[in-house]
Order: structure tokens, then sequence, then C-alpha cells
């Protein structure tokens, strides 16, 4: 989905866009909460991030003008507040925010607030109409809002971090990508780090995949794929 991600601090930004890229999300990264408004009307995104990297007495005003635009009146807003108190939040709230979330956090915490704002657009019928909601790739269909996974039409289990990244490798379908890539996409791994932690995912899922497992392959030398055709192995 489109997601816009509005921060005067250009690295925090970067990281946050780096996150909702890695699920797979169109972001727009807009360089100053001052040109939130012209921006968003511009771009129409399905949800708009806005990041505080200090203490911003203008924020709830911002909040309030958005909720004044017509055009903007229903968009879905995740404020990222530096403050720890409750105060500030509930003052977000009221003047427009749809949630609001304390730094610092763990990114799946904040993965897991955008995921629910995005389910509520498509449960109210909102969502722009080339939002997708199901990747599929031979036997493989992952639902994206209930986060369901059918192979051959049975349905099977996987957790958290299986399902993100099968549906990363799924919607970049026949791409090899480096280990180190989809720890940074998947999990926000930094550089450098040593782990066994993406194999051990990887025959998780291909154990649980069955026959299908199959498609999830090896590049040797580089890293993982997905491929909808077994005959490319």
């Amino acid at each position: 989905m489109n997601v816009a991600v509005a921060s005067d601090d250009a690295r925090f930004r970067a990281q946050l866009a780096e996150l909702l890229a890695g699920q797979g999300h169109r972001v727009l990264a807009i360089a100053s909460l001052a040109r939130v408004l012209d921006e968003a009307r511009a771009a129409r995104p399905t949800l708009l991030v806005l990041a505080q990297s200090g203490a911003d007495p203008e924020m709830p005003t911002l909040l309030r003008r958005l909720r004044e635009a017509p055009e903007l009146r229903r968009l879905p807003v995740l404020c990222v507040d530096p403050k720890a108190g409750s105060v500030e939040g509930v003052s977000l709230l009221d003047a427009g925010a749809d949630d609001v979330i304390h730094r610092p956090f763990q990114p799946p915490i904040f993965l897991a607030r955008v995921r629910t704002l995005l389910r509520r657009v498509v449960w109210a019928g909102e969502a722009p109409e080339e939002v997708v909601t199901v990747l599929t790739g031979g036997p493989v269909e992952l639902r994206l809002v209930s986060r369901q996974v059918l192979v051959a039409g049975r349905s099977v289990e996987l957790t958290r971090l299986e399902f993100d990244l099968l549906a990363y490798l799924l919607k970049h379908s026949d791409r090899a990508f480096k280990r180190e890539e989809l720890l940074a996409a998947v999990w926000n791994y930094p550089g450098g780090v040593e782990t066994r932690t993406l194999d051990k995912h990887v025959e998780s899922l291909r154990r649980k995949l069955g026959p299908a497992g199959t498609l999830l392959q090896t590049v040797h030398g580089v890293g993982y794929r997905f491929t909808p055709s077994p005959a490319r192995a």
C-alpha cells in the first residue's frame, strides 16, 4: 500500500521508510512536516506516519488542519512521539491522530500498528482499487490483511516472521536476494550481523509449505528467491 512518512529528522525518516518498504509498501518520504498537507493532497496515500524528532507544539494544529481538509479527513494517521508521557499522546489523539506510538519502540510494534490501521482501511472498503491484499505464486496464496497462508487450498500456520519473509519473497518473485538484504528488509538487522536466523526460518518455511517448499530456492553464493515455477530451480 502507499504509505507517506513525514519527519524533519532525515535519518529517522529513512529508518521508518526502510521498515515499511521491507513489508512491501510503496513509501513517500516527506522531508518536512510543513509540507505534509500539500504532499498528502497530491499523493493521496493510504496511510500517513507523522514522526516527531522532538517536542513540537504545532503537531496538534497540523492534525486539525489535516482533518479540516475534505480529501484528507478520513486518512489514517499514525503519530510517532518522542515523549513517553501519556498527556502528549492524548492531545494528539484528540487533535485527530488515529494512533500514537512513543519512541523508542521495537520495529515489530511499529509495523503491527501500521497493519492495524491498514486493515481498518480495507475493512471499511476505502482502500484504493490498486491496493494488493493477496499475493500468489504457484499453489501458494498469502492473504495480507488476515495474514492467512494457503497452499493448494490448505491452510498453513506460519509465525509472524515466517509470514513476513514469505510475503517479501513472493512480492518480488524470481528475484534473488542476498541474506543481508532479507535480514535488513524483514528483520531490520543492521549490516554485518552474523546470524543463522534467516536460514532457520527458510528451513522451517520449506517444511510447512510441503511440496511447494521447493519454490523457495537457495541461490548459491547469493541467498534466496521464490520462483513460482520449479523448472527454474
